[in-house]
């Protein structure tokens, strides 16, 4: 069975489509790619080619350059959509080899990841974001660790393949209730804000009125929150 391993080093590997250079493009690294025209490029690559072909004695060309070239920052904008689902699904190898104790991934989990991105997989009405799946699997680990202990103490014994579909059936099954999580963490993000700024304002006219009291019930209103996601 054909296996996938992942990217060698630190980010997504492309091969520049003027130098020939390998890259390997992540999140701390992405502004330095361009992916046009179905090639990716260094970014100061694409720019001396613009710059080159804007030079073309051939006026459709110059033309054609000059465009891209004055439309660089919605290219790069277009870049970063294409390449971030990329870079969040290598995160997600690296995390399954890491969480797992992988070197290599099986094609099948691979394509049933594939399913569950654009929401094919059973039981699924819509498709979890890699950043959404990476997001929750990091935060239940431990819970499915867990689960996966008891299933041995039961005599359950599981190859990793056969456990990784597990846990994906599992995280799916709680997508609802992580998307409810999330919602409620960005109201309670936004009633934080608010209360900053309230604080602020009143600092500034020299009136304070949050107790700790309130402050306490926040806390304790979070930490709820946090066991939503159950």
């Amino acid at each position: 069975m054909a296996r996938y391993t992942g990217n060698n080093k630190n980010g997504v590997k492309r091969k520049c489509g003027c130098c020939g250079e390998n890259l390997y493009i992540n999140k701390n690294n992405i502004d330095d790619a361009i992916y046009y025209d179905k090639k990716t490029y260094h970014s100061s690559c694409f720019i001396n080619i613009c710059r080159k072909r804007i030079a073309n004695k051939r006026a459709d060309v110059s033309a054609k350059w000059t465009w891209v070239y004055d439309h660089i920052d919605s290219i790069k904008k277009d870049t970063y959509s294409h390449l971030a689902v990329a870079i969040e699904q290598d995160e997600i190898f690296e995390f399954i080899k890491e969480a797992y104790d992988l070197t290599i991934i099986p094609t099948t989990v691979w394509q049933k990841l594939g399913n569950i991105y654009n929401g094919t997989f059973k039981g699924m009405s819509v498709g979890i974001p890699p950043s959404d799946l990476l997001d929750m699997w990091q935060r239940k680990i431990d819970m499915l660790n867990g689960i996966a202990k008891k299933n041995e103490v039961k005599g359950i014994h599981m190859q990793p393949e056969q456990r990784l579909s597990y846990d994906l059936s599992i995280l799916v099954n709680k997508y609802d209730s992580y998307l409810r999580w999330k919602e409620k963490q960005k109201i309670l993000e936004a009633e934080k804000e608010t209360e900053k700024s309230q604080n602020i304002v009143s600092q500034s006219i020299g009136y304070t009125n949050v107790s700790k009291d309130s402050k306490a019930d926040t806390d304790d209103i979070s930490g709820l929150v946090d066991d939503i996601f159950g």
